[in-house]
């Protein structure tokens, strides 16, 4: 999405179908704050539009080529904030997203859950995703790995079916940051599968949960056979999780401080 801040009111503009490029960049003036994410660098804006350009970098692997013409970057983990940094040579503030689970969803003790029950997220269904769980049902055949079905439903919904599981199995090989695996460590599920890159702001293998560098499915299975089987193991990482994600620096608190000391940074910029 691509905003832009006036007079101190957030106006959210979105390029189309509401207006087009060309409206969007006759209306902003010199003293407005153009915000913006990396899917809009095809469209040039750190060179066309007037005022001051800011751009939160969500992924590492969304888009052809960054627009480097902006005027401030903040990036969404430490690992994104390093590939940005090694590949354009821009260093950016990190702003981690928040988690957010209502009081009234029940964290459901860990062995109360079906034993060997897996929430399987993939996060598309390329070829490659379903290559993948070919593997893991090749290497472990004694072990239901479906992975969840891919229709929107309300985020409540979500945290619910986390939590009905004992593990949370993530097989996505790049992430930003990943929220749904720390979302799964609020609600005490076991986190195993690949670390996604951008997931170690928060991963730590065999503390936390049990994961691997992408593409190593050999050791994901190997981490499913043996927290099914020691599920002692098994629930003490959950808790480790649960922990990890209770932590201040992933609350809605610090994330608006954050920001706020992000735009105090932008704004003294915009009046010098």
């Amino acid at each position: 999405s691509t905003g832009i801040v006036r007079h101190g009111i957030f106006r959210y503009d979105l390029a189309w179908p509401l207006v087009t490029t060309g409206d969007m960049l006759a209306t902003i003036r010199e003293e407005d704050v153009l915000i913006a994410n990396p899917s809009f660098s095809s469209l040039g804006l750190g060179f066309r539009a007037r005022g001051t350009k800011m751009m939160y970098i969500q992924g590492f692997n969304t888009v052809e080529v960054l627009d480097c013409r902006f005027d401030h970057y903040t990036t969404v983990s430490s690992f994104v904030q390093s590939f940005v940094r090694a590949t354009y040579g821009i260093d950016t503030d990190v702003v981690p997203p928040f988690i957010s689970v209502p009081a009234e969803i029940p964290v459901i003790p860990w062995s109360k859950r079906p034993p060997a029950s897996f929430f399987v997220w993939t996060k598309g269904a390329s070829p490659l995703h379903r290559a993948l769980v070919d593997r893991l049902h090749d290497l472990v055949p004694e072990v239901r790995l479906q992975p969840t079905a891919a229709t929107k439903v309300p985020h409540e919904t979500f945290l619910r079916l986390l939590g009905e599981n004992r593990y949370f199995l993530t097989l996505s090989a790049a992430e930003g940051f990943g929220l749904p695996a720390l979302e799964a460590m609020a609600m005490g599920t076991t986190v195993i599968g690949f670390d996604g890159f951008g997931s170690r702001e928060y991963m730590r293998s065999n503390a936390n949960c049990a994961v691997c560098p992408y593409p190593d499915i050999e050791g994901v299975a190997e981490s499913i056979r043996m927290l099914v089987t020691d599920t002692r193991r098994a629930e003490g990482l959950a808790e480790a999780g649960r922990e990890t994600a209770a932590e201040g620096r992933f609350s809605y608190a610090a994330f608006r401080d954050a920001w706020r000391s992000a735009f105090a940074r932008l704004l003294s910029t915009c009046t010098r």
